[in-house]
């Protein structure tokens, strides 16, 4: 920070060269050239004044800060970004009280699956982004740079489905080769291969404690594995046709899954009993998602809708209509807030978990948006889509 704030430093603009200046002596430097220039009409100088401010310490900051609150909008994404990196305990609680899923907007895009991406998922450190895909592999991805990190090969067919452990060490992948991977995080080692679907594996999560593993298929059926040993629990059977998503509770008692045959099944993890069977969807229910709080199940479907149901009662709460084709991917923020969803209609929305209303639609994406991830912190989306490209949000 420059020892008076008032003063041209490396980042500032003068105006000078050949021609003389309209008010002699005028230098449009220091943090009051850069508040001159922040009044500009034109929103692109304003911008590139708030991308000078943050350089000029504390008092640059305030300048950002109240920014946030700005009419336009892209003046408000500006700040929120310029922002987001700092660590100064008053940036973070300005920051707690936006609703930056308003100001989200495509940082980057990575590209290197030749084939559609079927599935993404971020580590809990919120530095990785891992994503399956119909090329038959799982991309590691470093979300700050968008750099590939490495390629794990060892699926024969497509790759469904990808989690990770709560410790970040270990991932998993289901795929169509009816095979159940285990990888390590850290090497990218194949650790073991579960068979014990007739079919292929469509969906993978790991339980909350990162004891267990549930796989879903093609079959119908649902296997409860013990992700250390790689022996398998149990197996429930109670759909009447494929099982394309499952979730676990938060802590770890209920496991949830949906299916092709336009059911919601809720079940108990430790004795494997059927508790409620959920109905109301049209069409095959293609993605379900648990609240943070364990009260409430989410469900997209390929009727176009999503379900919000009371997970306790068993009861419909209310129904979201927005998406104009099958409602792909669902995910909820890690403070039950915000719903999000990703369709076959190439878009990207969100919605208000409480109220059900839209609040944003994210455009981007040129084919079927087949997943959606938050990060831990909700600072984050990530989304993969049949185009074959991932975009971080």
């Amino acid at each position: 920070m420059p020892n008076n704030p008032n003063q041209p430093t490396e980042y500032d603009a003068v105006l000078g060269g050949n021609a003389p200046p309209p008010v002699s002596g005028v230098v449009l430097g220091g943090l009051e050239g850069v508040k001159r220039r922040f009044k500009s009409a034109v929103v692109e100088q304003r911008v590139a004044a708030l991308t000078e401010a943050i350089n000029y310490g504390e008092t640059g900051i305030d300048v950002v800060l109240e920014a946030l609150q700005d009419e336009s909008e892209e003046i408000q994404r500006t700040a929120y970004l310029l922002l987001r990196e700092k660590t100064e305990p008053r940036v973070k609680q300005a920051l707690q009280q936006v609703n930056h899923w308003k100001l989200m907007t495509c940082l980057r895009t990575l590209e290197g699956h030749s084939k559609s991406v079927s599935s993404v998922t971020i580590s809990p450190d919120g530095k990785t982004v891992i994503s399956g895909s119909h090329d038959n592999t799982i991309h590691i991805w470093d979300m700050h740079t968008g750099s590939l990190l490495g390629t794990l090969e060892g699926h024969s067919q497509w790759v469904n489905s990808v989690a990770i452990s709560p410790d970040g060490k270990t991932l998993v992948s289901g795929s169509d080769d009816h095979t159940i991977k285990k990888w390590d995080m850290h090497t990218g080692r194949l650790l073991r291969s579960l068979e014990g679907h007739s079919l292929g594996v469509s969906s993978v999560a790991i339980s909350p404690d990162g004891k267990t593993l549930v796989s879903a298929g093609w079959d119908k059926i649902i296997h409860i594995w013990n992700i250390h040993s790689g022996s398998l629990v149990r197996t429930l059977k109670g759909h009447s046709s494929w099982v394309s998503s499952v979730a676990i509770s938060p802590d770890g008692k209920t496991l949830v899954s949906g299916s092709d045959d336009k059911t919601i099944h809720m079940w108990d993890m430790h004795t494997g009993k059927l508790l409620h069977t959920l109905k109301g969807h049209l069409e095959w229910v293609y993605s379900v998602a648990i609240s943070p709080d364990g009260k409430t199940v989410v469900s997209g479907s390929l009727d176009n809708t999503i379900k919000v149901w009371d997970m306790q009662a068993g009861s419909l709460l209310r129904t979201l209509e927005g998406h104009s084709y099958w409602v792909r991917s669902i995910a909820i923020s890690p403070d039950g807030k915000t719903l999000v969803s990703g369709s076959a209609d190439q878009t990207i929305k969100m919605w208000d978990m409480q109220t059900g209303s839209l609040l944003r639609t994210l455009e981007g994406h040129l084919h079927c948006v087949s997943s959606v991830a938050i990060s831990l912190d909700g600072q984050t989306l990530v989304s993969g889509s049949w185009d074959k490209n991932i975009h971080i949000w």
